[in-house]
């Protein structure tokens, strides 16, 4: 070994907090989007399948039969209805998650639709 003059070079400025999480950002937000249309799907799926359902089961005997459709009881109605109410939120916050995909550093959109979400 060769003793000698100790170089000394400049610290790298790239940090974690300076590489652009963009590319994370995008990738969630087609993640959502693709959530979102699988949820339509289903929600739709089920309010249709519970809204159009006629149902005729024999009861005691065969020759007395019970008719069961989904306004029958108010539970299978709210069922239908806030299926459709989810399926058309849904719907309308595709334009929102669309924008997130475009926009990766929208922040005060993606808080509100949170927000939504949740309630």
């Amino acid at each position: 070994m060769k003793g000698g003059a100790l170089e000394l070079g400049h610290a790298s400025k790239v940090t974690s907090s300076s590489v652009p999480k963009s590319g994370v950002n995008r990738g969630l937000s087609i993640l959502d989007f693709f959530i979102r249309i699988i949820a339509i799907i289903a929600t739709l799926g089920s309010a249709i399948a519970m809204g159009t359902t006629n149902e005729t089961l024999p009861f005691f005997t065969q020759f007395i039969r019970f008719k069961a459709k989904y306004n029958d009881l108010p539970t299978f109605t709210f069922f239908v209805v806030a299926n459709a109410i989810v399926s058309a939120y849904l719907v309308l916050s595709l334009g929102l998650s669309i924008y997130h995909i475009m926009r990766s550093r929208a922040q005060a959109s993606r808080i509100a639709l949170i927000i939504f979400d949740a309630v």
